[in-house]
């Protein structure tokens, strides 16, 4: 016997299709279709509880559900173990919620993620791009994320593997994969991720690019204030100056230095540390502390050795007197995060200025530091370039084996040879 709802039903009272994992669905799967009951809990915004029923017939469907509301107020809409808790969102009100917790705003603060901006920004343009999918076949302003079929993910799949290369579509599924695994095991939304199963793409061997002396030389020499630095923007045209005059030395301290550029920018005089005759940066390891959710724990540090401390003493290391002055860019009238970017950008336009035809970035001036390290470190690498955490110990006095590890880098390190 088909289930039905008459017009003025119980507030609450849904059919399912166990088949379709759909509410009040269209089908034609009369075996599978049940009625549940689904009781908002006061004083909350989107919480609820949800129960299948046993009744095959409205009438007594109702009765079933005045005793379950009955039993769910006695105890204070808790303590009955045969129901569900559950949240309803809409696609668009989930990335929201998904936005929220991924910029550490999150009202349950014991399950805030901190990610970087750049990685919450990535995740958040991928889900995007699978409503761009979804809205071809849903009407994604009532489309609850229950109603993602295994055909959705299917039409997304392909449209990302004729857009990405295989890294990048492995980041974008498992984004998608990430997305809801929040809604579900933090938002308690009642489901299957139906990205939890999916076939990743096999990413070969990746050349590690590093740039020359004579490369990093001729880039040097291109920075001059000039009409060559303008470049000529899509869109309506705007024409943009390149050219900082911060850039040469941003480039050669991310050289010299291996540092990222928020490391780069963020970098003070205050942060150089002396333990006898050895000289080092001591900073905080920015990343690996956003990925622990811990603060103050970890540390790098960055031997001065010749190479680094000529730069260093060419921008006033000898006469500085003011240690808690930045070293890129002292007098700023920008941003951290718009230096940065500008690094970045420009380091691409003087390099495609220059003929290199390497896909290289400002990265890659941090790859080839780290080439020129392992050739003195070697399995000691690690601990200046920091892909393993180390502390400092009580009183600021260094681990032995970073001390000396340090020192050999002083000592020996020199990029380019």
């Amino acid at each position: 016997m088909k289930i039905t709802l008459p017009k003025n039903h119980l507030t609450g009272l849904k059919i399912y299709c166990n088949k379709c994992k759909r509410y009040n669905p269209k089908c034609r799967h009369i075996e599978e279709l049940l009625y549940r009951l689904i009781v908002h809990i006061p004083g909350t915004k989107n919480s609820v509880k949800s129960k299948s029923l046993i009744s095959r017939n409205y009438e007594d469907a109702v009765k079933e559900s005045m005793d379950i509301i009955k039993e769910l107020k006695s105890n204070d809409y808790r303590n009955l173990t045969t129901d569900n808790e559950s949240k309803e969102y809409t696609m668009i009100g989930a990335i929201l919620k998904y936005n929220q917790y991924l910029s550490g705003k999150y009202e349950l603060k014991h399950l805030i993620k901190k990610v970087s901006e750049g990685h919450r920004k990535e995740s958040v343009r991928f889900i995007k791009l699978f409503c761009n999918v979804l809205k071809s076949h849903h009407n994604l302003e009532t489309m609850r994320v229950r109603d993602v079929s295994v055909k959705d993910v299917s039409r997304f799949y392909e449209s990302m593997e004729n857009h990405y290369a295989p890294r990048t579509f492995n980041k974008c599924m498992i984004s998608l994969k990430s997305f809801f695994n929040f809604l579900i095991e933090i938002e308690k939304v009642d489901m299957k991720n139906p990205f939890a199963v999916y076939q990743s793409k096999s990413v070969g061997s990746q050349k590690i690019e590093t740039i020359t002396k004579n490369e990093f030389e001729w880039i040097i020499s291109l920075l001059k204030p000039n009409e060559d630095s303008f470049v000529k923007l899509g869109g309506k045209g705007e024409v943009k100056n390149m050219y900082r005059d911060y850039l040469n030395v941003g480039f050669r301290l991310s050289l010299l230095s291996g540092l990222r550029r928020e490391e780069v920018t963020d970098l003070k005089w205050s942060d150089i540390y002396h333990s006898g005759d050895v000289s080092f940066f001591m900073i905080k390891n920015k990343k690996v502390e956003r990925n622990h959710n811990i603060k103050g724990e970890f540390y790098k540090y960055v031997p001065i050795n010749s190479d680094l401390y000529d730069l260093l003493v060419e921008l006033g290391y000898d006469k500085m007197e003011t240690p808690d002055n930045y070293i890129l860019c002292p007098n700023r009238n920008e941003s951290q995060l718009t230096i940065m970017n500008q690094l970045s950008k420009s380091f691409t336009f003087y390099k495609n200025k220059a003929g290199i035809q390497k896909d290289i970035s400002l990265k890659h001036l941090r790859k080839t530091y780290i080439s020129w390290v392992n050739q003195v470190m070697g399995k000691e690498t690690g601990k200046l370039t920091s892909h393993t955490s180390n502390g400092v110990l009580e009183g600021h006095y260094l681990d032995p084996t970073i001390l000396n590890a340090v020192q050999k880098g002083m000592l020996n390190i020199k990029v380019f040879g």
